[in-house]
């Protein structure tokens, strides 16, 4: 099962529809296929099979070709982000050892290579040395390799620490591509944006879905608001796939009635109700829907947020997902309790790259232990309590960010919050909840305290309030946890 086959099926049924645009430029479907084929040649000329092949790149027309003749001609494409250091690259080479890097031209500087012969290929406009120098005298003449099952690696957004290569399989891919059609009941796929970076899961696998669909897809290099409204009132029917904190600066732009999507899905983070609320009054009558998921286990739950039931939900699993809540010796627990979550499904990720002790660690019995821990009610909705690695502990008991996070959210006053465990010689961490306000009040920690003791045990209460301008996230649009803890202890030193 090769995920490229379908794409090229979709060429020959309809040759001259557009794939991909960036609004400047465009490739059809046969030209897309065309390129890809040049792409997969070139590698077969090198001797390349079943080799890893790196792209450093922003979004872009080149970028999907390079991806897709990697895919096609057997070999493992490699998104590497632009964000990482040169340190961060240096590594992440070093481990995956690619054949060759295509690269965007003002990044080939943050390539360290030392003393590794690797080819580069440059997304220059300069002719010698570039991709389009490459590709000349290239025939799209190349037969597809149908032996290798790994679709890809990509890289955790290393929110609390190293990214960790994942590696995915053409059938999680396309069981994933399935599993959209069925939970968001799409009416038509035919125009879609994910205006984050493509090295993120979500806009790499937006646009996979729209070429696997057929339909176009509309690259944006870097997110910005506008262009995103821009393009979405060219097109009534669009389905928009974006990041809470890409809802916010849209919703600041737009205007009641300024265009008419036909769905708008949301991942990455919990959504607030009060930026939801908000879309329902802007986007009219669109699909709303908000999902949870990972790189390594693709789809897990979603969330109708139109249906205003159990909004502070993450929503019930995708059909063919399978869930349990599991205690500490692997026991099943009751509904209510919270434990930590264990999924199984065909859309499950094949294990991490070169680390063996960590693929090993999160598989047992079949199951994918995922270190979020969770409740389910009766009615099988799944609520997070927390991320083990974030665990806090104040006064002797075990504390969730995220579950304080949850609650504080639901505070119209509240843009955004983290909330951390700082030092105490009574408490041993305290609870301190780091805030962005979203207009001109400003609470108290006493009306903080009162607020949450609404929602919350009163050992989870926040003890302390800090008051800050904006928080790091990394590219994929998540809180960047250490990062952010880090800056906050020198800042407050």
């Amino acid at each position: 099962m090769n995920l490229v086959g379908t794409i090229l099926h979709n060429a020959t049924q309809y040759p001259d529809k557009l794939a991909l645009t960036d609004g400047q430029k465009s490739c059809t479907y046969a030209e897309l296929v065309q390129s890809m084929k040049k792409v997969a040649n070139g590698l077969y000329s090198n001797g390349f099979k079943h080799e890893n092949i790196a792209i450093l790149s922003e979004n872009r027309i080149e970028f999907v070709e390079v991806f897709l003749g990697a895919i096609y001609a057997g070999c493992v494409p490699i998104p590497l982000d632009p964000k990482w250091s040169t340190n961060e690259l240096t590594t992440i080479i070093q481990q995956c050892k690619p054949e060759i890097v295509f690269v965007e031209e003002a990044l080939v500087a943050n390539l360290n290579l030392q003393d590794r012969e690797m080819q580069i290929v440059s997304f220059s406009t300069v002719e010698t040395g570039s991709y389009a120098d490459w590709k000349v005298g290239l025939k799209p003449e190349a037969k597809m390799d149908n032996t290798n099952e790994l679709l890809f690696i990509g890289f955790t957004s290393g929110t609390t620490g190293i990214p960790k290569g994942y590696m995915r399989t053409h059938l999680s891919w396309i069981r994933s591509f399935a599993a959209t059609n069925e939970a968001f009941q799409f009416d038509e796929m035919e125009h879609i944006l994910a205006p984050g970076p493509f090295v993120q899961s979500l806009s790499l696998f937006a646009v996979m879905q729209s070429l696997y669909s057929g339909a176009t897809f509309h690259i944006i290099r870097k997110f910005n608001a506008k262009e995103v409204l821009r393009i979405c009132s060219q097109h009534s029917n669009a389905i928009l796939f974006v990041v809470p904190t890409m809802i916010e600066p849209i919703l600041e732009e737009i205007t009641p009635g300024q265009v008419h999507i036909q769905a708008l899905i949301s991942s990455g983070a919990k959504w607030s109700e009060e930026s939801i609320n908000k879309a329902r009054k802007m986007f009219g009558v669109a699909k709303l829907y908000e999902f949870y998921g990972s790189s390594e286990a693709s789809y897990i739950s979603y969330l109708d947020v139109n249906a205003k039931e159990k909004p502070n939900s993450l929503g019930k699993p995708f059909s063919g997902v399978q869930v349990s809540i599991r205690d500490e010796r692997f026991q099943e627990v009751p509904f209510g309790t919270i434990g930590q979550l264990c999924i199984r499904s065909d859309m499950m990720f094949l294990g991490y790259h070169h680390l063996p002790e960590e693929t090993k660690s999160v598989f047992r019995d079949g199951w994918l232990l995922l270190g979020d821990y969770m409740l389910m009610d009766e009615d099988g909705y799944l609520y997070l309590a927390g991320r083990v690695k974030n665990m806090l502990v104040s006064g002797g008991l075990n504390i969730y960010p995220e579950e304080v996070e949850s609650a504080l959210r639901q505070h119209p006053a509240i843009r955004e919050v983290m909330v951390i465990g700082k030092p105490d010689a009574y408490w041993g961490e305290r609870v301190t909840a780091l805030v962005k306000w979203g207009g001109q009040q400003r609470l108290s920690i006493e009306e903080v305290k009162a607020y949450c003791r609404d929602y919350l045990a009163s050992y989870k209460v926040p003890k302390q309030l800090i008051t800050v301008d904006d928080f790091i996230y990394t590219s994929s649009g998540k809180l960047a946890r250490q990062a952010m803890k880090d800056y906050m202890e020198k800042v407050m030193v």
